[in-house]
This record gives C-alpha cells, structure tokens and sequence, in this order.
C-alpha cells in the first residue's frame, strides 16, 4: 500500500532510498520453492548421460524446461520460417 501512494502522489523524489526499498521488498520471493524447483529442473536435465553439455546448451534448456507454460504457446513453425529467412551463415 505504500509504494502506491509514493508513486500516486510522486514523492518519489523526496524518498528515494525508501522508493527502491519498497520495489526490492515487493520483488523478494515469499519461499524459496521457485528456486528450489529451477534445481530440480536442472538436476533432471543434466543427467550423467548429459553431463558433457555446454554451459550455454544447459542453460538455455533449463530455461525452456523452467519456463515451458510459455514454450508451449511459441509457433516453431513461424520460429523457423523466421530463422531461414534470415542472412546465411557459412
């Protein structure tokens, strides 16, 4: 309720410190199951099968895996229609 009324009535100059202080208290997750869950994706990702993956291959498979309610949603046809339009790469 107090960030609002900061911003409501733009005393956001007069209360920097205390504008900041709000907006990084209203961004802390209550629990710590998100993370927990992110370690749980990645545990089963990278197997000992995988454990000769990239960094950067795991990471964006991770991210797929986390994040896959919106990966759900993406048209991989127009993803790739997209990519072999672009400039080629030799």
């Amino acid at each position: 309720d107090v960030l609002p009324f900061i911003i409501q009535n733009t005393m956001e100059t007069a209360f920097p410190n205390l504008t900041i202080l709000y907006k990084i208290f209203l961004t802390i997750p209550v629990s710590s199951a998100a993370s927990e869950r992110s370690l749980s994706r990645l545990k089963l990702i990278k197997n000992y099968l995988r454990s000769t993956m990239a960094e950067v291959r795991l990471s964006n498979l991770s991210l797929i895996n986390i994040e896959r309610n919106f990966a759900k949603d993406v048209d991989f046809d127009k993803v790739i229609q997209t990519f072999s339009m672009m400039k080629k790469r030799r």
